[in-house]
């Protein structure tokens, strides 16, 4: 095999390896993040009791649209210990309310989440189980000087435990799963709950739309570079001037279809991107302010598991799009010289 073929089969596997790491990268944040929104305050706080009775007195649209919420708090170091084996290590613990699964999703590799009112289990990432040698769910450990039963372990590197909170706990941290409406809305059905105004914004359709956005670009680059081939071949062939002219027709209308299908493919954001009047130029202007202040305020002061996670994936859909695109430009024509090859060339 000569050295350019073998150099244009690198190319392909680096090209299928990125465009791997993109598809999984945006099918977690479909998963994950879509439809979540989570909301940090610093100083006003919400309870158990607080939300019970939100949900109590839901009407059937909050019901409706409003799947799931968690509340909890901010994660605390403190010591746990596997008493039967005399083993300790430091623990970073959270308190819920509500269902875990929100704080750390699609983590649980072994075992069950620990259901909303029950105070006498927790959850353990892989981590703390291996530093207590803890080798399956149903082991105890003692936490804060409370036994807990171990219900589940999480597929996670951190050293953490995750226990439902009791009775008047204050938690700064609420996380909704919405269905089927933009954040904004959500937040307007949740003001008989939220203590106000969230000091830190984490909106999860933002960086799914985000990182969907970013993946799609390798195929706009491929449209691209289709377009003015085919637009180059037509134009330069020794072809009747009937079918030159019906192509001249066809081929605009095929590029304003194509460009139609990707914005469609590419775009998933939600209403609360679309500008009341086209006219309003200065909206897109504040909604990027708004976005980049909800993004560095994420980044620099609450950042937490789900978050990190949210934000590895969108950036793992923007490297994987970024690079295959680059590919696709720098490699536009099919491998092994066919077509370059003089014979094959029109006059």
């Amino acid at each position: 095999m000569r050295k350019k073929e073998m150099n244009v089969l690198l190319v392909i596997f680096v090209l299928i390896f990125f465009a791997g790491v993109g598809i999984s990268c945006y099918s977690s944040l479909r998963k994950h993040a879509a439809g979540e929104l989570g909301l940090v305050y610093r100083s006003t706080f919400v309870t158990r009791e607080q939300m019970e009775t939100w949900w109590q007195n839901a009407g059937e649209d909050e019901r409706k649209y409003i799947k799931d919420m968690t509340l909890w708090k901010a994660p605390e170091e403190v010591n746990a210990v596997n008493t039967s084996l005399g083993q300790s290590a430091k623990v970073q613990l959270i308190k819920a309310a509500g269902n875990m699964n929100l704080i750390m999703p699609g983590k649980l590799c072994e075992g069950s989440l620990v259901s909303d009112g029950d105070n006498t289990g927790c959850v353990v990432s892989k981590t703390l189980a291996q530093k207590l040698n803890l080798d399956e769910t149903g082991g105890m450990i003692q936490v804060s000087g409370k036994q807990y039963q171990v219900r589940g372990i999480l597929d996670s590197s951190e050293a953490v435990c995750i226990i439902q909170g009791g009775s008047g706990t204050l938690y700064s941290r609420v996380q909704v799963q919405y269905r089927n409406m933009p954040a904004s809305s959500a937040e307007q059905m949740l003001l008989g709950l939220l203590p106000g105004t969230a000091d830190v914004r984490a909106e999860g359709d933002l960086f799914s739309g985000l990182g969907g956005l970013f993946l799609m670009a390798p195929l706009w680059v491929l449209f691209a570079r289709s377009a003015a081939g085919l637009r180059r071949v037509y134009r330069n062939a020794a072809w009747k001037d009937w079918i030159k002219e019906l192509c001249s027709i066809c081929f605009p209308v095929l590029v304003i279809g194509g460009i139609g299908v990707l914005v469609l493919l590419s775009f998933h954001f939600s209403d609360d991107y679309i500008p009341g009047a086209w006219s309003d130029f200065s909206f897109f202007s504040r909604l990027a302010a708004e976005k980049a202040g909800d993004m560095k305020g994420l980044i620099t002061q609450a950042l937490d598991y789900r978050d990190r996670d949210m934000l590895l994936g969108t950036a793992g859909c923007m490297l994987a799009g970024s690079v295959c695109s680059v590919i696709i430009l720098k490699f536009p024509r099919p491998p092994f010289g066919f077509y370059n090859s003089r014979s094959n060339r029109h006059p």
